[in-house]
């Protein structure tokens, strides 16, 4: 029985709907996927408001089984994938819909038995996001692939947002390379499940002394905070990347960003969830160029979590959400998070 491709519309002004969308037909290098989950990230809004990425089918991560695919394409008919898609893409390409086009290139992968569908779906992205920033931005060694054995890395973490997507992929990437303390901030009801992860110390990003508070810590630790990342870069006068520059820093430290920020104070790196590609985005970014030995690492890393999953990597409170108008409010939601 033919499916039918209902998809979450992103417009130009930013606002979402369901919308009836055809069925594709394949590429060479392509693949028609029967999407069976989609990941809901905060990008799916937040890459329209700062990046102008709209009119289109949103949604970039997703898990499905291959329905066709094209000569080139490196899997056959009938397999489970797993990844994600490129950003700036046709509607085609958008995950939130039944049925999608993919691209037989370093974004998907065949998802191994050990790795639940659902699972997968949420993965990607965040992973990816995640280990960018601190393996290929800050530079730091990843010891279950790049030093096996060698003694925990002496220099401390923030991050910004711990219950967010990359915040929890960074804390637990973060105990893998041997970073310590791992500082993270979230509402008070998900520090249990964060320290579980692998986070030292956490701290309410509501209660307005939790710049003192982290900066408490530091002042009695051995450890440098050498490292800040902040996953969800809010805005206004007590903005994370703001509250982040108030503490105090060695010389050297990275500030990385999952949206771009400006500061007079501390430079600002951007991290992104593949660096296969040059891409072309609205200032303050400009031109990215491609770094193929960095998108190398990010799949290694994507792979190792794969394999790991369920030890050593998972994604915390994996939530099934059916029905239209059910996920067009998750999706509005995630674009808001703190």
């Amino acid at each position: 029985m033919a499916v039918s491709n209902k998809a979450i519309y992103i417009d130009s002004h930013n606002v979402f709907s369901i919308r009836d969308m055809p069925t594709y037909q394949p590429g060479n290098n392509q693949a028609l996927v029967q999407v069976h989950y989609s990941g809901i990230n905060p990008a799916d809004l937040k890459h329209g408001l700062e990046f102008g990425m709209n009119e289109s089918v949103s949604g970039y991560e997703f898990s499905g089984t291959i329905l066709e695919a094209g000569p080139g394409f490196p899997y056959t008919k009938g397999e489970g994938v797993y990844g994600s898609t490129k950003m700036g893409l046709g509607s085609e390409f958008g995950a939130h819909q039944n049925l999608m086009l993919v691209e037989g290139n370093t974004l998907i992968a065949k998802r191994p038995s050990t790795l639940p569908s659902a699972d997968s779906a949420t993965m990607s992205i965040v992973v990816r996001t995640a280990a960018d920033a601190l393996f290929n931005v800050m530079e730091i060694p990843f010891k279950p692939l790049d030093c096996p054995g060698e003694e925990p890395i002496q220099n401390g973490i923030l991050i910004w947002g711990g219950a967010s997507g990359v915040g929890a992929a960074a804390i637990q990437l973060a105990k893998a390379a041997g970073l310590d303390p791992i500082i993270t901030t979230a509402s008070t009801n998900n520090h249990q499940a964060l320290k579980g992860l692998g986070a030292t110390h956490l701290f309410d990003y509501y209660d307005n002394k939790v710049v003192e508070q982290i900066q408490g810590v530091l002042d009695v630790t051995d450890q440098p905070l050498k490292y800040i990342l902040d996953t969800v870069c809010t805005t206004g006068e007590s903005s994370s990347w703001k509250q982040c520059e108030a503490l105090k820093c060695p010389p050297g430290a990275f500030y990385v960003g999952t949206l771009p920020v400006t500061s007079s104070k501390c430079r600002w790196e951007f991290c992104l969830a593949a660096r296969a590609w040059e891409l072309h985005l609205p200032p303050p970014i400009g031109f990215v160029s491609a770094d193929p030995e960095g998108e190398s690492r990010l799949v290694n890393i994507v792979d190792w979590v794969a394999s790991e999953y369920g030890t050593a990597f998972r994604i915390p409170n994996v939530s099934v959400i059916e029905g239209a108008n059910a996920a067009l409010e998750a999706v509005r939601l995630s674009g808001r998070a703190r």
